[in-house]
């Protein structure tokens, strides 16, 4: 099975970033994503990114159904883009590279 990745683009409110990287500390301590690997990193700008790794399309489904989804957790963290929507997101499934040699 392919693997899948996400990521999901944020603006923290002002003063809220440290507030936010908290919760979420506690979130992932509370609600493990199991070996799936799940980072926050800085775009600049201040702007962040979550990104997780998942195994699989299934194990990426099992994180988006979860009753108590990280992204509801963060939605008060976070300021709401011109469009509306409190995150940009995209994801697929990977690409395995190795396949091309």
């Amino acid at each position: 099975m392919a693997g899948m990745i996400n990521c999901m683009r944020f603006r923290p409110k002002e003063g809220q970033s440290e507030a936010l990287f908290k919760a979420f500390a506690e979130y992932t301590r509370d609600y493990p994503f199991d070996d799936i690997m799940h980072h926050i990193i800085n775009l600049g700008d201040g702007e962040y990114a979550l990104i997780g790794v998942h195994h699989s399309v299934e194990s990426f489904m099992a994180i988006v159904n979860r009753e108590n989804r990280v992204s509801e957790m963060m939605r008060e963290y976070v300021e709401y883009y011109e469009d509306g929507e409190a995150f940009h997101s995209f994801s697929g499934p990977v690409v395995d590279h190795r396949d091309y040699l």
